[in-house]
Formats: structure tokens, C-alpha cells, sequence
């Protein structure tokens, strides 16, 4: 699928046509199935695009992630805890940073 590959490999593109066309937005989410893992995604390029790319986001990174979702996204359900939101990606086994001697 060309929009994963784009995520990871050009997501300066990726995050630009996301930008372009706020229905795509929802389309993450869709495809993602759930607001944790569709931050997850967000925050991902996001961190990829940074003169030091990284390719894991912290639990804040995820949060404002979720929070850009939740304003572009009408009728998105409430936004989940920063503890919701990376619980719900390390079950998908996606990993988050987290502070040390803090569990999520």
C-alpha cells in the first residue's frame, strides 16, 4: 500500500497531503482502528521528518498526535489518557517511549 510506504519512506510527503486534505485524517484513523494506533502513526512521521529522525515517539509525541487527530477528525469520540493511548499501542506492539521508572 502506497500511503504506508509513504509514511515511512517520504513523510514529509505524507504529512504534507495529510495537511492538504483533512478527510484524510479520518481515513488514518479508519485504517488504523483506533485513535492509539492512528497517533501512533502521526507521531511516527512526525518524528521521522526531525533533523535527528527517530523512528519511536514519546508518550507525549503520541498524545499531541492524538490531540491533532482529535481537531481534525469531526465527531471523533473523547480522547483517551496518555496512558490509554500507549497501552493501546504497545498492545498492538508498537513500541513507546516512556520516562524511566514509569510504567505507561
Amino acid at each position: 500500500m502506497r500511503t504506508i510506504r509513504d509514511e515511512v519512506e517520504r513523510p514529509n510527503e505524507w504529512l504534507r497531503r495529510l495537511s492538504e486534505d483533512p478527510l484524510q485524517y479520518r481515513q488514518l484513523l479508519e485504517d488504523a482502528g483506533s485513535v492509539g494506533r492512528a497517533a501512533y502513526r502521526l507521531a511516527r512521521a512526525r518524528c521521522r521528518t526531525r533533523p535527528i529522525a527517530m523512528n519511536i515517539p514519546t508518550r507525549l509525541e503520541l498524545h499531541a498526535a492524538a490531540q491533532e487527530l482529535q481537531s481534525r477528525v469531526e465527531g471523533m469520540p473523547s480522547l483517551p489518557s496518555i496512558e490509554e493511548l500507549v497501552w493501546d499501542c504497545e498492545s498492538a506492539g508498537l513500541v513507546v517511549i516512556v520516562p524511566l521508572g514509569r510504567a505507561a
